[in-house]
């Protein structure tokens, strides 16, 4: 039994269920909080320095932060999370779905706490969503309610977008990789193990296509030429009334 099935097995009631659906109403409340009184993002806000300072409430509070959204963007946001996280807590359990947030939170803390960096809107959000394409990939979104797109594309281009912000912006790179931590934790080995068991079929396939094939096999060979279709393409072969097969060069000339 692994690690964390045994810790569940002990402290599996002490997870909180629903915790996406919470986190996305808390957002929203923030967000509506916001627009009263904009000044109040400065009492949330994730900052090392703050924080030592003994405002120790932002080592949560950052995570409620919506940034500076549209109300459409904001409905959108909290419905795409009550799905993700309904999904996730049927594929893992309330517990497993627990610890990836806690993770998720406590990664982004540890390197703001130790490089000073801000999450700066790279939060456990994206992270839920990669962890989400991967248990759903054919699950479509309708994108402005409108555009049926699958998830597995939206992942790629999360990950693409990722990536180039990695290497265009270095200022980023220590922000991303903290962000994306729980996510390299939970699927990073399995992703790994499913690489190398795609390279192993592949090279077994081409191991018996070769076999099956061998370097320079033909299946036509004309009976007077003895040219073959990998002499030339546009070859046609036929059977003769002989018994023999011919090329389209000298089948013209046997039924002379």
């Amino acid at each position: 039994m692994s690690l964390i099935n045994t810790l569940e097995n002990k402290f599996g009631h002490f997870a909180i269920p629903h915790v996406v659906r919470i986190l996305a109403l808390f957002q929203l409340a923030v967000w509506v909080m916001l627009k009263m009184q904009p000044e109040f993002a400065q009492f949330i806000t994730l900052s090392k320095e703050l924080v030592l300072e003994g405002q120790v409430w932002r080592l949560v509070t950052w995570v409620f932060n919506p940034g500076d959204v549209g109300p459409i963007i904001i409905l959108f946001a909290v419905m795409i999370m009550f799905t993700m996280g309904d999904g996730l807590e049927q594929a893992w359990g309330p517990f497993k779905l627990n610890l990836y947030v806690i993770g998720g939170i406590l990664s982004v803390v540890l390197g703001t706490m130790i490089f000073g960096f801000k999450p700066q809107g790279i939060t456990l959000y994206s992270t839920l969503f990669l962890a989400f394409a991967v248990f759903y990939p054919n699950f479509e979104f309708l994108i402005f309610f409108i555009l049926p797109v699958k998830v597995k594309y939206l992942a790629w281009l999360n990950g693409a977008l990722l990536l180039l912000t990695l290497i265009g912006t270095p200022s980023m790179r220590l922000p991303i990789l903290f962000s994306m931590l729980n996510f390299i934790v939970a699927f990073g080995p399995s992703l790994v193990r499913g690489l190398k068991h795609g390279a192993i079929v592949m090279e077994r396939r081409n191991r018996y296509e070769a076999a099956q094939t061998p370097a320079g096999a033909f299946f036509h060979q004309c009976a007077e030429c003895k040219k073959t279709e990998l002499d030339d393409k546009a070859l046609d072969f036929r059977v003769t009334a002989d018994g023999e097969e011919y090329c389209s060069v000298c089948r013209p000339r046997k039924t002379v």
